[in-house]
């Protein structure tokens, strides 16, 4: 999983959001939760009704507010995501229907297990008008080798070497077998930058003053720094069935719901993704915008921060996910977009693995809703010491985190666990998460993400692996399994590999709990449509299907 994984957060700091949207209480709630429902008629739904009219500008709002780059290399949230994808192509692209397809590679082969091919296509120009060559690419995928602080450097701790091998081909030579290696070439793990100007900029690459050169269909603009960055459409874009109807995207960075339900209401903004729960009934009644729904790999849970205290204890990490109504959350906390998992990998990234994960999943008795009586039960065995210790959870000041924490407090209160409730500052969170200093010996850890590409190894790869982002207290239950897995050519016997990774970690609850998949939704006024209503923007150049509805 990639924050992208990549996974993101939602709403919070630029390296790391808090939660997905701000609504009613889950104690004492006096609101009535949002349904989930489409203006198509009460289903999700892939796509908005195609825009069709051009359209010379466009206010769109990213709601985690301004990013500190859009440099692909190191931007992996939600906003720079969300602009990037518009602008910086892969090798392979990831679709709205989370499928993966050639991108800027027209083809690639493995013709033995450690050797990927990458034919390119010969038709593609960046911005300035040169063409992408094999150099470009090479040079593009080396930089997540060799530079450590790339985001999806991990991706590459098998890759030996990247070459050209023709005019237009690129070679990829591996350590050891990877089958998770050439499905991320659809994540930002396979961005294609010019060479020319990433080496010209330097560390300024992505930066306000300097912005950036890729292939997309919308290029970087302007930056005004704390108003927008502005995109306009590329005329020399190469996909001729992608073709962008609007000139011009202001993206601004309202990040307070109020101020964007007002703006979407009035006009100034013309559509958000994340659309404020706290104004969902308000905008979805109103005559001037339409309302989507639609699938989306985003999961809410909690991670295991200490493998020390009360939470090294197997049956408490049980019985506290016993006790956690997780359906209650989807449905309160989260306006009806959150669905309980059962597992700890979301079905939307079953990926190769589906059958034999939806099969797994169904043997988890676990429904989503609390079970007071047999978490209580299963205490009984565990030692009065382990008992007494105080169990910590970290949660960001924003509504619907602190209602989390809430409710997670009260499972925990519920079946005689001692437990401690902390709110910190959204901006700090993501010092929590990455930072062992400021970390401690915090117990629980709130966190929202989504995958990079639709495959379960990608996932695991990022929160239950030795080394993971998200793998915060040091995990290595399922190392074996998984570097066996990842390196199984076989898809049958790799879905069997991954199976018994995911059972393991049911069966241990650690090192997170299955938490609540969290569907996508989009708003647009009534002069725009066609924006994926499924979670396709922090990867997939959805803007070039907006256009006008006159």
């Amino acid at each position: 999983m990639h924050i992208s994984t990549s996974p993101g957060l939602r709403r919070g700091s630029a390296a790391l959001a808090a939660g997905l949207i701000a609504v009613a209480a889950l104690a004492g709630c006096s609101s009535k939760a949002v349904q989930s429902t489409t203006a198509a008629g009460g289903g999700l739904t892939t796509f908005s009704p195609a825009g069709n009219g051009d359209v010379d500008k466009i206010i769109w709002n990213v709601f985690e507010g301004e990013p500190q780059t859009v440099d692909p290399y190191h931007a992996a949230d939600y906003t720079p995501n969300m602009i990037n994808s518009n602008m910086c192509e892969n090798l392979l692209q990831q679709t709205p229907e989370f499928k993966i397809q050639p991108g800027l590679a027209k083809a690639f082969t493995n013709p033995d297990p450690l050797t990927w091919v990458y034919d390119l296509r010969d038709d593609v120009t960046f911005w300035d008008g040169k063409p992408m060559t094999a150099d470009d690419v090479a040079y593009s995928l080396s930089l997540n080798l060799t530079d450590k602080t790339s985001f999806s450097n991990y991706l590459y701790v098998n890759v030996a070497s990247v070459a050209k091998t023709g005019e237009h081909q690129v070679t990829v030579k591996l350590s050891k077998p990877d089958y998770l290696f050439n499905e991320e070439m659809a994540s930002s793990a396979g961005v294609v930058v010019e060479k020319a100007f990433h080496e010209k900029a330097g560390k300024k690459f992505g930066a306000p003053d300097t912005g950036l050169m890729c292939t997309g269909p919308y290029q970087f603009s302007k930056w005004t720094q704390g108003q927008s960055i502005s995109a306009t459409k590329y005329d020399g874009y190469w996909n001729k069935d992608l073709k962008p109807k609007v000139k011009q995207i202001d993206f601004t960075f309202l990040t307070d719901d109020n101020a964007i339900t007002s703006g979407l209401l009035a006009g100034q903004i013309d559509g958000t993704y994340n659309v404020p729960t706290s104004g969902l009934t308000q905008l979805k009644a109103s005559s001037a915008g339409k309302y989507y729904e639609g699938p989306g790999p985003l999961e809410t849970t909690l991670v295991v921060a200490n493998p020390k205290g009360a939470m090294a204890n197997a049956d408490v990490r049980k019985a506290l996910q016993m006790a956690i109504d997780w359906k209650g959350i989807g449905t309160q906390v989260y306006g009806g977009l959150g669905v309980p998992s059962k597992l700890q990998t979301p079905p939307s990234a079953f990926g190769f693995a589906k059958d034999e994960l939806n099969k797994l999943a169904d043997s988890v008795p676990a429904d989503g809703t609390a079970q007071i009586d047999k978490a209580k039960a299963l205490l009984a065995n565990v030692p009065a010491d382990v008992k007494a210790q105080e169990i910590s959870l970290v949660v960001p000041a924003q509504a619907e985190t602190q209602q989390l924490g809430v409710s997670i407090k009260d499972a925990a209160d519920k079946i005689g666990l001692k437990f401690k409730l902390n709110v910190v500052p959204a901006t700090g969170y993501s010092n929590y998460l990455y930072d062992p200093a400021t970390r401690g010996n915090t117990d629980l850890l709130y966190t929202q993400f989504w995958p990079g590409i639709p495959n379960p190894l990608d996932w695991l790869a990022t929160t239950a692996v030795t080394g993971g982002t998200f793998n915060q207290s040091g995990y290595s239950g399922i190392d074996t399994l998984f570097a066996q897995a990842r390196a199984t050519q076989d898809t049958t016997e790799r879905a069997k590999l991954v199976s018994q990774v995911e059972k393991k970690l049911n069966d241990e609850m650690n090192p997170m709990f299955p938490g609540v998949e969290l569907h996508n939704n989009v708003w647009m006024n009534n002069r725009i449509s066609g924006a994926p209503a499924s979670f396709a923007y922090v990867y997939y150049p959805w803007a070039a299907h907006l256009g006008g509805t006159k």
